[in-house]
């Protein structure tokens, strides 16, 4: 199983829906800088969900002045139109999910 950060997030014209992450690979499971094998790359949100469906854990990464905090696990939801997006389990830490990552 690999380790995958998102680092930046772009919403679709709605601004309701995440279209494109800006994220990267763990290197060999490092948290900290430089963690990702290459330098983050955009991808659609399918390209996220398929790296979830093939069993790979997938984080919100926060840079902050005290570090790298990370967010909660990111999973597939269904919106109520059938498409799918993506979401976190348990949005327990305040200013930690997928919307409040930097947007590019």
């Amino acid at each position: 199983m690999a380790l995958f950060f998102i680092e930046a997030v772009r919403f679709d014209d709605s601004g309701q829906r995440i279209a494109k992450v800006r994220w990267g690979k763990s290197k060999g499971g490092q948290v900290m800088p430089p963690a990702t094998v290459d330098d983050p790359q955009e991808a659609d949100v399918q390209a996220v969900l398929d790296t979830i469906a093939n069993g790979d854990e997938v984080l919100p990464k926060f840079h902050s002045e005290n570090g790298i905090i990370l967010g909660p696990k990111v999973v597939d939801i269904q919106y109520d139109d059938g498409m799918h997006g993506l979401g976190t389990v348990g949005d327990d830490a305040p200013g930690h999910s997928l919307s409040d990552l930097p947007s590019f």
